[in-house]
């Protein structure tokens, strides 16, 4: 062969050797660029996974502290509600409708914690929204006792027979606890006929038979110390459920 023929194989030959450690070199590119992919990848998952459980924790954070607005409101309002009723009888059925949008709010703000979880923040804030319902059902029942008393007051000129026997039925309905056997068989037929008596009474005198209930029955003297009570215990377990949730999210 001559020195062009050897030349042309050389040639060729280097050729091929680079073309081989180009193709070792561009292999090695692509892996490299593979692993770097998925680094950004796999690093993108994980900032977007950071971000989305602070997201959650920020709006898990701001439905429990609303939550627990809403119930403080409803409260303090029922409060007002004892107090107030009793300074001046008169306000009472204005604070009642009230309180009504008060517990729609708590109600919703109930609604979003509940959907927003875990389960056991929804455990707890049903304990709590009951908790504080109870509060105002005790507040209201007072209230209304009071409110209905002042109007039979009112009505003693005008009806004094009528009025003193409302009065001496409702004792009677208070003391002996009948109210809450109506409609069973341990009712007494006297206390029957008392009840009709003084649904007559009542229409006679010019006082809703819708105060019935408020005439009629009598709270445990320790009713609103009681529900208060339960109330902060609701408040407290409330408090720490949600706080270790939280915790669990950082």
């Amino acid at each position: 062969m001559d020195l062009a023929g050897i030349g042309a194989l050389v040639a060729a030959g280097a050729a091929l050797i680079g073309v081989a450690v180009n193709h070792k070199q561009v292999k090695a590119a692509i892996r490299n660029a593979e692993a770097t992919y998925r680094a950004a990848i796999d690093g993108a998952r994980e900032q977007g996974l950071n971000e989305h459980r602070q997201w959650r924790r920020t709006m898990r954070r701001e439905a429990y502290a609303t939550l627990l607005q809403a119930v403080l409101s409803f409260n303090d309002h029922a409060e007002k509600l004892l107090t107030q009723g009793f300074q001046d009888a008169r306000l009472v059925l204005n604070l009642v409708a009230e309180a009504k949008p008060l517990a729609k709010d708590m109600t919703r703000k109930e609604f979003v914690v509940r959907l927003e979880g875990p389960e056991e923040v929804s455990t707890a804030t049903r304990a709590l929204i009951d908790a504080a319902s109870a509060v105002m059902g005790v507040c209201r029942t007072e209230a209304m006792s009071e409110h209905v008393r002042l109007l039979i007051a009112d009505q003693a000129d005008a009806h004094p027979q009528e009025v003193e026997r409302v009065r001496y039925i409702t004792a009677t309905y208070r003391v002996e606890g009948y109210w809450s056997l109506i409609g069973t068989e341990a009712m007494p037929r006297e206390a029957g006929a008392m009840l009709a008596e003084l649904r007559g009474l009542l229409d006679r005198i010019g006082v809703s038979r819708g105060f019935m209930p408020a005439l009629c029955t009598r709270q445990s003297p320790t009713a609103y110390g009681d529900a208060a009570e339960a109330l902060s215990d609701a408040i407290t377990s409330f408090m720490a459920t949600a706080r270790a949730a939280l915790d669990e999210e950082t």
